[in-house]
């Protein structure tokens, strides 16, 4: 009998210990998402993302850790840094080589929320602009506008950093217990943040990672008419990638997506 119990734990924790995505512990998975490999940080994320809200959970586990891990065989994926240009190839908008900055570019892509970790690497003239829209809540105190002034511009990207940070942090600590990746996918779509539009639009379009609930039905009722909307805004990014996915009436995007 105790035999059959101590069994019955060990499959437990067995089930908890490995991803859903795979065989793979979810230990090991983060430990590929942080290392030097670009093809094997790349694998990572998606499984990472597959596992919906505890993926989350492992991702924001690593903002404290703000090290540099420089990426080999990037190929020619573009990105802030980035050693050679090739004047093509896959952009990414994020430093991905800081562990917290890659932590966050994932955040954003399974959330399709944006917490701000682009804005880092902006020209220099861009960054207090990028703070007062992004952060109001912290801009628009007297106090902090003075404080901004008298930073440098690596002072600036830091800021940004550590705010957006909070702001992920603050996020999920009000919104763990509800969250859904659908349910914030319908959410991103009908904000106002350009950039949480696209990349909803662009996770419809293009994306390999699972969203539980997001079938035909669920796109016809919920996602359908604000697509339509959103095929008519005056951003280009927003309605080209709207009017592809009004065009596909295969719902090949979906096919794309694994079966839920």
């Amino acid at each position: 009998m105790k035999k059959c119990i101590f069994c019955l734990l060990l499959c437990c924790c067995s089930i908890h210990l490995f991803s859903a995505s795979g065989n793979e512990p979810v230990k090991v998975l983060v430990e590929k998402f942080i290392s030097n490999d670009w093809p094997a940080v790349m694998s990572a994320k998606e499984k990472i993302e597959n596992l919906g809200a505890p993926g989350i959970t492992e991702m924001i586990a690593l903002l404290n850790d703000c090290q540099v891990i420089k990426l080999q065989n990037t190929g020619d994926l573009i990105y802030p840094g980035a050693e050679k240009f090739f004047g093509h190839g896959q952009i990414i908008d994020y430093d991905i080589d800081v562990v917290c900055v890659r932590a966050g570019w994932l955040l954003e892509e399974l959330t399709f929320k944006n917490f701000g970790f682009s804005g880092i690497h902006l020209p220099a003239n861009e960054l207090e602009d990028f703070i007062s829209i992004t952060f109001p809540e912290y801009y628009n105190i007297m106090e902090n506008q003075k404080n901004l002034e008298s930073l440098n511009e690596d002072g600036k990207r830091k800021l940004i950093r550590s705010l957006s940070i909070e702001q992920v942090k603050a996020w999920w600590q009000a919104s763990s217990k509800q969250w859904t990746r659908i349910a914030s996918l319908e959410q991103a779509l009908n904000s106002r943040d350009e950039k949480s539009q696209v990349k909803a639009l662009f996770y419809l379009r293009n994306g390999k990672t699972a969203c539980k609930g997001l079938n035909q039905k669920f796109y016809r009722s919920r996602l359908s008419k604000v697509i339509d909307r959103l095929t008519k805004a005056e951003t280009n990014r927003v309605s080209e990638n709207a009017k592809l996915i009004m065009l596909d009436s295969d719902f090949s995007w979906l096919s794309l997506k694994p079966v839920n």
